[in-house]
């Protein structure tokens, strides 16, 4: 998985944490701190010029107290304030710029002699020719692309064969919500054994979705491809190459 991390806001959050992080009480520090208040207070102190030993042995106990006390807080602390390098990670997870992770799909029509096309479908929302997408699923996302695209296209599953390419993070424009995102693209080619005579023309409906077929250059004579899909049409083309 990859995330996208602003430097400013991950130097924030190591500063804002800094106190926190490699903050740990080991019991190797309370053996000492207890074995050090033993040794001065069994321990006997001659006098030293006019200073009665006794009063060594005063000081060394208090500052063994202190210590003790201290390492006391230091734990009663670390309880209450515990973090942990998963509740890092989870943090630095939550600088992620990423909104959107979605798989890209392209499926070809290919032919000695003639130009690749690359299946399309309109997205009403997107009021735009766009390649099969979904959303990429948290397990076994080649499993689930083989899935939906059998129920989209009534190709058995066993014909479907789907390899990943590559990905992109990539910062667009998004029709459908009005704003800029942030998205991870992972890119995979479809194969199938055999297809449905229907697909064999330019275009096509399926299950009440339209499909063109189409070379990338007629992707870039498309203005509102342009417009709307250019940054996912120059990445396939990257890939393809």
């Amino acid at each position: 998985m990859k995330i996208l991390i602003s430097r400013e806001q991950l130097e924030l959050l190591l500063e804002k944490k800094r106190d926190f992080i490699g903050k740990k009480i080991t019991i190797d520090t309370i053996i000492a701190g207890i074995s050090f208040l033993i040794s001065v207070w069994t321990a006997t102190y001659e006098t030293i010029w006019i200073i009665p030993g006794i009063v060594f042995k005063t000081i060394f106990c208090v500052i063994g107290i202190v210590y003790m006390i201290k390492i006391i807080y230091d734990i009663i602390d670390f309880k209450n304030n515990n973090y942990t390098h998963t509740d890092l990670l989870r943090d630095i997870e939550g600088l992620d710029m990423i909104q959107h992770n979605h798989s890209l799909i392209i499926i070809k029509n290919s032919a000695p002699g003639i130009k690749t096309k690359y299946l399309t479908y309109y997205d009403e929302r997107w009021d735009c020719k766009l390649f099969p997408n979904l959303k990429t699923a948290d397990k076994d996302n080649e499993a689930f692309i083989i899935s939906n695209l059998s129920n989209d296209l009534g190709i058995p599953k066993k014909e479907i064969k789907c390899k990943y390419i590559s990905s992109r993070v990539q910062e667009k424009y998004s029709v459908s919500h009005n704003e800029n995102r942030v998205y991870n693209h992972r890119l995979y080619e479809v194969e199938f054994k055999n297809i449905p005579k229907i697909m064999n023309k330019n275009d096509f409906s399926i299950n009440s979705r339209h499909y063109y077929w189409m070379t990338i250059s007629e992707m870039e004579k498309d203005n509102n491809i342009m417009k709307k899909n250019m940054e996912v049409v120059d990445f396939v083309k990257e890939c393809e190459k």
